[in-house]
């Protein structure tokens, strides 16, 4: 397993490293840590740097190492081009799992907020993308204990809660499923507007929780309200450590692109988030 985390000597992407480490350890994944150095205000095509070339990035690049401890990591430069761009295109060539980022240092801290690299990412990108909350590195982390996973029964869902699965049974965690109760929608019909009625929460919580492996002593609980808000606040209560979603319903295969449940997470979870690609 690869991980990609793009690293500018922000203290966004300080937290992205640190995340980046944790769950590395947790996977036994190496690490491709990627630079992008700006050329100017114009966009330009990117190139990748040669060693001589690369020398204003290497102070950067030995500070992801050491932030990274022990892992197996290797490093890249590039020149021009956009962050999110550069990063799309080698998650692409070195089919990485999974991308890191982090937010930007802005808004309340230990939330996740979508900065303008995550947002390019979480539309479009072709493996699943984490991003860590802001403040993430401002302590050392353990392996995930609790990790929370979003649940509506949608093939998404399912591909979500999967993920979860394997990274809690590499780090022996529990799985905490939420499954909000969707509103009554009123669609027309030959008698006018009749309400639809909604599946019930309660048994689609049950069912997954059911399926996943009974090695990690899962739970579920169903949620009212907005889903959004009420996941945030689920995950507050319970000390998510990672939340997992799965990508909206329609779009590219294999390819993660938000909806608006998971555009809501990216604001108000209180834990890293983590959205996995359309199966």
């Amino acid at each position: 397993m690869k991980i990609l985390v793009g690293y500018d000597g922000s203290d966004g992407g300080r937290d992205a490293l640190e995340l980046a480490r944790v769950l590395a350890e947790a996977t036994d994944a190496s690490v491709l840590v990627a630079t992008v150095l700006p050329y100017g205000p114009l966009p330009i095509p990117y190139e990748l740097l040669e060693e001589e070339e690369a020398e204003r990035a290497q102070p950067l690049l030995e500070e992801a190492r050491e932030r990274l401890g022990e892992l197996e990591v290797e490093t890249r430069a590039f020149g021009g081009g956009t962050p999110a761009g550069v990063i799309n295109d080698l998650a692409e060539r070195e089919q990485s799992e999974t991308i890191v980022v982090g937010s930007p240092h802005r808004g309340a801290i230990g939330r996740v907020l979508i900065g303008s690299v995550a947002d390019g990412l979480l539309h479009g990108a072709p493996c699943e993308v984490l991003t860590a909350p802001r403040g993430y590195a401002a302590e050392e982390h353990g392996p995930f204990r609790t990790i929370a996973v979003a649940y509506d029964d949608t093939a998404e869902a399912k591909a979500a809660l999967k993920r979860a699965e394997a990274i809690a049974l590499a780090c022996r965690a529990t799985i905490v499923v939420y499954t909000v109760a969707a509103p009554v929608a009123v669609v027309p019909g030959a008698a006018g507007y009749t309400p639809a009625i909604p599946p019930e929460a309660g048994p689609i919580v049950t069912r997954a929780v059911k399926s996943v492996d009974e090695r990690l002593a899962a739970t579920g609980r169903a949620l009212g309200g907005q889903p959004g808000p009420a996941l945030a606040e689920a995950c507050d209560e319970v000390g998510a450590d990672l939340l997992v979603a799965g990508s909206r319903g329609y779009g590219p295969l294999a390819r993660v692109f938000l909806g608006s449940v998971s555009t809501q997470l990216m604001h108000k979870a209180p834990c890293p988030v983590l959205v996995v690609p359309r199966p």
